[in-house]
């Protein structure tokens, strides 16, 4: 996140006067700095661009082909912006209020016991403003469009639901509740519920990021026809699924605004479950009876390709217009489905070690990304990176080179994760850079930089050393 500090300088120190005798003593004065006559209006911007986490109305997901540094999905924190929220609240009451307003616009909660605290402060606001005592006639909660769980240990359910209680204008709601890798337990259908009843009109973007509380499948549902403007909706796992049609399923799950799809990597359970389902197909078969279930569909994830549900492609193929899977997943059924999504304008391959096949031709494809099952960089010798990284890479290279797409226009290898070691390979880099380029597609990295002259950041640090 892209900032700066407003933490006020360090009052300078006044050196000893020199005495002299034919003149008075002269004292030095210090003269504290005065903020320049703005409008209102133009520091509450000064102030909200301090002091704001991006992401708090990031409705759709974060584009592949956008630098990693405008991540709105998950922002990472920093701790300086705390210090300069308290540094902006010490200025004057209206600043106070202003910043006060900010913080409560996207929050994390990460404790039981913080939990508490903001139930506590948006219900006192609230009896405030019913006494006419708060400002602008919102109360605190008013302002909060997200809200992110993150709680590992136990908490109080009612107290989420006296949270949401007072955020009737939520955008975001995503719960990472529980460990991230392990359904522990299903999402309390209380707040499922308290979802529909105070935040239906406003939320966009329903999502759970962790398998710690995933929904049932039957609390899915429901909370998915109670939603008519959900645009977003991401799953890493659903904790059960009913062993019987007659246990309380509705006959559709219709989402009217819903644009994106985003279904993750469903970790392997611990316990085997009849009910815990380890791919997508049984969540894909209910919602491909019809088309106008999901009419409005243009972006569809699927790190587990849905092999048994191919149904799905027929019903709202036409419709995509972006379509991510792992290559690990997709096996041989990859060039059959995007034969079924013939207005497909992107597709984002997950790549492993692991060889997919692709179509021979495909009529409006633009932009193909490229990016790393492991999100993390793990440095080990370059004989294995290049086996295990670039040999890979270079035969889904290979097999995307052998297929026709007259719309292609960009290539985009993403070096993040187990992809940051790439540009030790520049020969290789600007090989596939001659071959691309002659076919008028622009082969480059995460940031857009042509893969022309290779730039490694290590090795621009070390030019200049040397220099």
């Amino acid at each position: 996140m892209n900032r700066f500090s407003l933490s006020w300088p360090p009052r300078p120190k006044c050196k000893s006067p020199k005495l002299h005798p034919r003149r008075p003593l002269d004292l030095p004065t210090y003269t504290p700095p005065v903020l320049p006559t703005l409008p209102h209006e133009v520091w509450s911007k000064i102030i909200a661009f301090t002091v704001r986490l991006v992401g708090a109305n990031a409705i759709d997901l974060d584009d592949a082909f956008l630098p990693p540094c405008q991540n709105e999905e998950y922002p990472e924190i920093e701790s300086g912006v705390f210090e300069d929220r308290a540094n902006l609240m010490r200025v004057s009451s209206q600043w106070r209020k202003d910043v006060r307003i900010i913080c409560c616009e996207y929050l994390t909660i990460y404790t039981a016991a913080e939990l508490i605290f903001l139930v506590n402060l948006f219900e006192a606001s609230r009896d405030q403003a019913s006494l006419g005592g708060e400002s602008f006639g919102k109360t605190l909660g008013d302002w909060t469009l997200r809200v992110d769980f993150k709680i590992l240990g136990p908490y109080s359910v009612p107290h989420v639901i006296r949270l949401l209680q007072c955020t009737p204008n939520l955008l975001i709601y995503n719960n990472r509740n529980g460990p991230a890798t392990v359904a522990e337990r299903p999402a309390p259908q209380e707040v499922l519920s308290a979802l529909v009843t105070h935040c239906a009109h406003s939320l966009r973007r329903v999502e759970w990021s962790g398998a710690g509380e995933s929904p049932r499948f039957q609390d899915l549902a429901t909370l998915c026809n109670a939603l008519p403007h959900l645009t977003t909706l991401r799953l890493v796992a659903i904790y059960s699924f009913p062993l019987q049609a007659s246990d309380g399923i509705p006959d559709m799950i219709i989402l009217p605004k819903l644009k994106t799809l985003s279904l993750g990597t469903i970790p392997r359970p611990v316990d085997y479950r009849p009910e815990f389902a380890v791919t997508w197909d049984p969540l894909l078969h209910y919602i491909s009876f019809h088309s106008q279930q999901l009419p409005a569909l243009t972006r569809f994830e699927c790190e587990i390709f849905p092999l048994s549900t191919l149904t799905f492609f027929y019903m709202h193929g036409p419709k995509l217009r972006l379509f991510r899977t792992a290559a690990a997943s997709a096996e041989h059924a990859l060039p059959h489905a995007l034969a079924l999504c013939p207005d497909l304008h992107t597709l984002v391959l997950a790549q492993g070690t692991e060889c997919v096949d692709v179509p021979s031709f495909h009529p409006t494809l633009r932009r193909i990304c490229i990016v790393p099952t492991i999100d993390v960089a793990v440095r080990v010798p370059l004989r294995v990176f290049k086996h295990a990284i670039v040999d890979p890479l270079d035969a889904l290279l290979k097999t995307l080179e052998g297929m026709f797409a007259p719309q292609l226009c960009e290539l985009r290898v993403r070096n993040v994760g187990a992809y940051s070691g790439i540009y030790t390979e520049s020969i290789w880099l600007n090989f596939w850079w001659r071959r691309w380029n002659i076919r008028g597609v622009r082969f480059c990295d995460k940031a857009g930089r042509l893969f022309q002259t290779p730039y490694d950041s290590t090795e621009a640090l070390l030019n200049r050393v040397r220099v």
